[in-house]
């Protein structure tokens, strides 16, 4: 009998895997052993030719659910004579494995914190190999409870009896707990320290029954919450928050709930219910808790109750529905440590739901919503991250890429892996910053990586940018939007030639210009900027951002239209006469200006236009108003006019400027705006299709979240035959950048314009 050594890479860490071999290879009467290394799992055993075959299919076929098989690499070694199949101790043998995210609370779980006749009754902390905290608790690999924030715990004999037990589900399960040996919950409540656990449940509970708000700590950081069916309490968390519009997500108890109260479209409750449970934004009527929730929208963020903290905790409410947002203040980062909870939230709340197990990276919710084409991921976090991408090893290095400045992540790439960082957000602080450096620090450590080389935005402003240039001797820049083209080749696997939809906010063009509306060329290794909108001034830089009415002005300016509609904006109140002078000024001697062809200033000027809005209060609000606003059933379009290279916008904003003075009608202006900007899209999409014999089309950037819009272009393009790559769980915002600046250098890829 021969013994072979069996190299399997994937998610094979903190999944039950190495229970699932010893099970299976005694089921066999396999002899041998099996070891958690950092480059994987490894099984030696003695096996004829055909025992290989049928073993490695059975591995294959059924492997624990969370698992996830990338690699089986199968070596004959010297003959080792085995009595049993054991699982030995793990080992760090300096290659690189994969970590699994955080999983949500699975459903035998769920039912023992529920039944008063198992020991593990309203424990908070009740997982096993199929749920539980993961990412959010390892320091080090490989993954052991000893490298975990777990390693303070020590096992009770009842948890280390199961824990042993290779027939029970929670053999190997490093997180394994009870209330006589794991994490406790306890609560500063008002000043007064409450530790008895059902106490801390039912202080808590009537506190939010009663209108409050209480700061809670979950899996990767803390939650506000408050109940969603009290109009003063989620009118003072938007106070505090300083939120005045923004919808809040909602948590729920279970799937069975939420049907009671909402229509819950298939695929919604199929990805609400999967073990990755993210906040699921659809459309619901008639809600069951306060409109405030949700000023200015039907669309709403839900969320199952993910872990045994939360089930718990809903077992002691008598509302059904609670606001779960970040505890954090506006753009900064979620609270992960006691200490932070207390000095950060203390304006919110003098209530906190605190417990004893460590967070070590802090991990926020992910959010997804849903396109005729699938679900797609807004923020990638919980339940993703670290969640590699496969990338064909061009070059055989280690490497660093920065991301962006907005919704920010970063990549480590090592052994033909690219490890996509969970969500960080906004660099525009020193709060985020440090969270960005305590994401960096731990992850290269953790995936032992060790570069001097980094990928930057080619903006040298950003702050990603800058770091990186900070901490890494070999700098190599990339052009945002090429990046959003190339994230979403790499995310899709793709290295043929290929036609980028990007549609964008601003980033810096090659010719210093900034760029956001691009559609690009890629033949072998040559990117080519072959259309895009025409420019505009974006007066005022960055603020225009802010600030869409600046952009709609200089549009109107430049297309002589300003003067037609003048009176009814001054009229409405939205803008001066003052303000116009200005703004004319900055665009005809180019003050404090930029010229810009981004899409996401173009949709933000046409949402501030029709709802008579100056302003976003948060990115991109006006241009998601907007998208609310449009109707299906409209087939009328704007004119936008492709020549010379261009979508020019002359004609849309005459047709525009007219439907506004004549009172038409909102949701059929959004309508027209959307059907015929899509319409331009596919139009230049299948002219570049037969003049370079490319059939193959890739949607990216910020814009391309609009659900509206990607699913018409999406639709039409594959009505004729192409094939439409989107993004699906690596956002086609700036948080799928650091992906994108990896792809670029790895496959020697060239911006022409």
């Amino acid at each position: 009998m021969i013994t072979r050594q069996i190299k399997i890479q994937g998610i094979v860490q903190g999944v039950g895997f190495r229970p699932f071999i010893k099970n299976l290879s005694d089921s066999l009467n396999i002899k041998g052993s099996v070891i958690n290394t950092s480059e994987g799992v490894i099984i030696k055993a003695n096996l004829w030719d055909e025992e290989l075959e049928k073993y490695i299919n059975q591995i294959k076929l059924k492997a624990p659910t969370l698992s996830h098989i990338v690699d089986i690499q199968v070596e004959d070694i010297a003959h080792i004579d085995f009595n049993e199949f054991s699982i030995e101790t793990s080992k760090n043998t300096g290659g690189i494995t994969l970590i699994p995210p955080d999983m949500a609370i699975c459903d035998e779980c769920r039912d023992e914190v529920l039944d008063i006749s198992e020991r593990r009754f309203f424990y908070p902390f009740t997982n096993c190999t199929n749920c539980g905290p993961r990412y959010s608790i390892i320091e080090h690999l490989p993954y052991d409870r000893c490298n975990t924030t777990m390693n303070e715990f020590e096992m009770c004999s009842e948890c280390r009896s199961e824990y042993e037990d290779s027939k029970d589900r929670r053999f190997h399960a490093e997180p394994i707990a009870c209330s006589d040996c794991g994490p406790k919950v306890y609560a500063n409540f008002k000043g007064k320290i409450i530790e008895n656990s059902e106490d801390v449940f039912k202080k808590v509970a009537d506190h939010i029954d009663n209108g409050g708000i209480a700061a809670v700590k979950g899996l990767g950081g803390y939650h506000l919450i408050c109940s969603a069916e009290n109009d003063e309490a989620v009118a003072k968390l938007r106070e505090y928050k300083k939120r005045k519009t923004k919808p809040f997500a909602i948590m729920v108890e279970n799937i069975q709930t939420l049907k009671r109260y909402a229509v819950v479209p298939q695929d919604v409750e199929k990805i609400l219910t999967q073990a990755e449970s993210p906040i699921a934004i659809f459309e619901w009527y008639r809600r069951p808790f306060s409109d405030n929730v949700s000023p200015n929208s039907n669309k709403i963020g839900v969320m199952l109750a993910y872990t045994p903290l939360h089930v718990t905790l809903f077992q002691f409410m008598k509302t059904k529905f609670i606001v779960a947002t970040s505890g954090n203040y506006k753009d900064e980062p979620i609270a992960k440590s006691i200490e932070e909870a207390e000095n950060n939230l203390k304006e919110f709340t003098d209530v906190f739901l605190h417990h004893n197990r460590k967070i070590y990276q802090r991990v926020d919710d992910s959010v997804c919503s849903f396109a005729d084409y699938g679900y797609i991921l807004l923020r990638r976090a919980r339940g993703f991250a670290p969640y590699p991408v496969g990338l064909r090893a061009c070059k055989d290095e280690e490497l660093f890429a920065s991301g962006a400045n907005l919704k920010s992540s970063m990549l480590f790439y090592k052994g033909g892996y690219g490890f996509l960082s969970q969500y960080i957000g906004d660099l525009d602080n020193i709060d985020t910053e440090n969270m960005y450096q305590e994401v960096h620090n731990n992850m290269k450590s953790l995936f032992n990586i060790n570069t001097n080389t980094a990928i930057v935005d080619y903006h040298s402003q950003y702050r990603s940018t800058v770091f990186a240039e900070k901490n890494y001797k070999n700098i190599y820049k990339v052009q945002h939007h090429a990046a959003h083209f190339a994230s979403n080749l790499a995310e899709n696997s793709y290295y043929g030639d290929a036609i980028g939809v990007v549609m964008d906010g601003f980033g810096l063009g090659l010719d210093n210009q900034g760029w956001g509306g691009e559609i690009f060329v890629k033949e072998e290794n040559t990117i080519y900027r072959s259309v895009h909108i025409e420019n505009y001034i974006q007066p005022g830089l960055d603020s225009a951002a802010k600030n869409p009415v600046r952009m709609m002005l200089s549009y109107l300016h430049t297309n002589n239209l300003l003067d037609k509609i003048e009176p009814l904006l001054i009229e409405n109140g939205y803008t001066s006469q003052q303000e116009i002078s200005l703004i004319k000024m900055a665009v005809d001697n180019k003050i404090n200006s930029i010229y810009t062809s981004a899409a996401g200033r173009l949709f933000e000027a046409i949402g501030s236009l029709i709802l008579m809005k100056r302003s976003n209060e948060y990115e991109g609000e006006l241009a998601i108003l907007l998208e609310n606003l449009a109707i299906k059933e409209c087939e009328e379009s704007y004119n936008f006019i492709y020549e010379d290279s261009k979508i020019k916008l002359q004609k849309v904003f005459e047709e525009i400027i007219n439907d506004v003075i004549n009172g038409e009608n909102k949701n059929i202006i959004s309508s027209k705006f959307h059907n015929g900007f899509a319409k331009v899209i596919c139009d230049i999409c299948v002219e570049l299709s037969s003049k370079y014999c490319i059939n193959t089309i890739a949607l990216s950037g910020g814009v391309m979240q609009n659900i509206l819009l990607s699913s018409k272009i999406y639709n039409e393009l594959s009505s004729k035959g192409m094939q439409v790559m989107i993004h699906k769980k690596v956002p086609a915002n700036d948080a799928g950048i650091a992906l994108g600046q990896v792809y670029y250098y790895l496959c020697d890829l060239e911006l022409k314009y």
